[in-house]
C-alpha cells in the first residue's frame, strides 16, 4: 500500500489549521465555502520532505514518483502524497522570451509532503495520512501517530472561540493608484486596444501597509475566511512568505487525465434585498460587454490546452453562467480536455500559466503591457496555489483575493478586465469593489 490512512473524528478545518498554525512549511488548502464540486475537501499538510524552488526539477521529480507510486482502488482521497504551494505571476516570464526576463527569480515554492490531514467538508469525515514516497526513508507508522496525536491536542485546544474574540489592529493602506492615475492607466490600455495590439488586458492596483513585527496572522486569516468565504481558500506559509487567500477561481484541476479550467470574467455586485439581488444577476448574465470578455478569455483557454490535449477533446462544457460569492456575482465559464499521454507537469505549466482570465488577449502581447502600465512584479497575485498529487490529481487556484506578509508588510491587489467598452471610473470603481471584503478586515 502506497498511502496509510486513517479516519478520526470530525471537526472543523479551522479547529486544527489554528492549533497548527505556527509551524514553518505549512499549506492549508481551505474549502471555506463547501461545494460539492469543487470546495468538498480542505486539505492541511505539514512537515515536508523537501522544498523546491525550480519548476523542472519539481516536473522531473514528480514524473520519476508518478511512475513508483501505486494507488490502491480503495484510495480515493484528492491528496496522496505530492507537491503544494505556489506559483508566482511572474514564474510565466520563463516560458517566453518576448518577456521581460530581469525578474525576481525566487517566483515559486512548491514542497514535497507526505503527511496530510483531509477533511470532507460535504460528508463530514476527516483522516490522517502518510504517503509512503520512494526515495524517502521514514517511519511511516511513527509518523501517522504523531500526526494523530496532533490532531488530537488541536481538537483539545480549540482556539476558534479565542480568536473569534480578537481585535485584529486597524491598518490604513496605501494605493499604488488614484482614482486619476488609475482611469488614466485604463485608457492607456484602451488606446492598446483601439491601435490593434490587444483585445483586452487585465489590470490591478496594489494596497500596502506595514504591520507590528508578530502579527497574529492565523487571526486574520479567521477574520478573511469569516467574512469572504470562498472554495479555494488557503493558508500558505513557505520560503519566509505568508499567504493568505479567499479565492473563488479554479485555474486548472487535472482527475483522471482531464483537465478543467473555469476562467471568471465578469463582475457585479450583490445585493441583501433577494428582488434586487436576481436584478443584478440579470443584468450581468445579458451583459454584452462582460459575456464578450468572458468569451475571449475561452477562446484563449480553449487554444492553451489544446498545446496538451488530444485534438478534438478540448470543449467548452459551460459558457457565462451565474456564479454567486458573499458580496459579488460572477460570470464563469468551463473549459476541459483530454490530456495526451506524454504530457508532464512542466508542459502544463508552460501552456497554460498564467491563466488568461487575469491577463487578457493575445496573451504575451497583454502580459507586456500589464508590465508597461502596472511598473512593478505582481508577485503570487494572478498566480496560482494549490497541490500536484502523486495519484496524477492536480488543482490549483486563480491567487485572487489574495494577501500575502513578508518584512512586516502586507500587499493585496484587485483590478479587472479592459476592453475597448471600458469605462474608466467604472473600472477603478470596480477595483475597489473587489478589496472591499479585504479592507473590511482592517476597520
Amino acid at each position: 500500500m502506497s498511502q496509510f490512512v486513517r479516519s478520526v473524528d470530525y471537526v472543523t478545518p479551522e479547529v486544527v489549521f489554528n492549533y497548527l498554525s505556527k509551524l514553518t512549511n505549512l499549506v492549508f488548502l481551505d474549502s471555506s465555502m463547501p461545494h460539492q464540486y469543487y470546495g468538498r475537501y480542505s486539505i492541511l499538510l505539514l512537515n515536508p520532505l523537501e522544498l523546491f524552488d525550480d519548476l523542472n526539477l519539481v516536473s522531473q521529480k514528480y514524473s520519476q514518483l508518478l511512475n513508483t507510486h501505486t494507488i490502491t482502488k480503495t484510495e480515493q482521497l484528492p491528496f496522496t502524497g505530492g507537491f503544494a504551494g505556489y506559483l508566482n505571476y511572474e514564474l510565466g516570464y520563463q516560458f517566453e522570451p518576448a518577456l521581460n526576463q530581469q525578474q525576481n527569480t525566487s517566483n515559486m515554492c512548491l514542497a514535497l509532503y507526505n503527511q496530510a490531514i483531509i477533511f470532507d467538508v460535504i460528508n463530514q469525515e476527516a483522516f490522517i495520512t502518510v504517503a509512503k514516497i520512494a526515495s524517502y526513508n521514514c517511519d511511516y507508522s511513527q509518523q501517522l501517530e504523531d500526526l494523530y496525536q496532533l490532531y488530537q491536542q488541536s481538537i483539545t485546544a480549540n482556539l476558534v472561540e479565542e480568536i473569534q474574540n480578537i481585535s485584529l489592529p486597524k491598518l490604513k493602506f496605501n494605493l499604488t493608484h488614484s482614482q486619476a492615475s488609475y482611469t488614466t492607466m485604463v485608457n492607456q490600455a484602451k488606446q492598446h486596444i483601439l491601435n490593434g495590439d490587444i483585445f483586452q488586458v487585465n489590470l490591478a492596483q496594489a494596497f500596502t501597509a506595514n504591520i507590528p513585527p508578530n502579527y497574529p496572522t492565523n487571526y486574520l486569516y479567521h477574520k478573511l475566511r469569516t467574512i469572504n468565504p470562498a472554495p479555494f481558500s488557503a493558508f500558505v506559509k513557505l520560503n519566509g512568505l505568508t499567504i493568505l487567500s479567499a479565492s473563488p477561481e479554479r485555474f486548472i484541476a487535472v482527475k483522471n487525465k482531464i483537465i478543467e479550467t473555469r476562467p471568471i470574467k465578469g463582475t457585479i455586485n450583490r445585493d441583501d434585498n433577494p428582488d434586487n439581488d436576481n436584478y443584478y444577476a440579470h443584468l450581468l448574465q445579458n451583459s454584452a460587454k462582460d459575456r464578450a470578455e468572458n468569451i475571449m478569455i475561452v477562446d484563449l483557454m480553449r487554444n492553451d490546452l489544446s498545446k496538451i490535449c488530444h485534438s478534438n477533446s478540448v470543449e467548452v462544457s459551460q459558457l457565462c453562467q451565474i456564479e454567486s460569492f458573499t458580496n459579488l456575482h460572477h460570470l464563469v465559464s468551463v473549459v476541459n480536455g483530454k490530456l495526451r499521454d506524454e504530457i508532464t507537469l512542466f508542459d502544463i505549466i508552460k501552456a497554460v500559466f498564467p491563466g488568461g482570465s487575469i491577463t487578457g488577449a493575445p496573451k504575451i502581447r497583454a502580459m507586456q503591457i500589464i508590465e508597461e502600465l502596472e511598473a512593478k512584479p505582481r508577485g503570487i497575485y494572478c498566480g496560482s496555489i494549490g497541490y500536484f498529487s502523486l495519484n496524477g490529481n492536480i488543482d490549483l487556484s486563480i491567487a485572487i483575493r489574495t494577501m500575502v506578509i513578508q518584512n512586516n508588510q502586507i500587499i493585496f491587489q484587485a483590478g479587472g478586465g479592459i476592453t475597448l467598452d471600458s469605462d474608466p471610473l467604472a473600472e477603478y470603481h470596480e477595483s475597489m469593489l473587489k478589496a472591499q471584503k479585504i479592507r473590511e478586515i482592517f476597520q
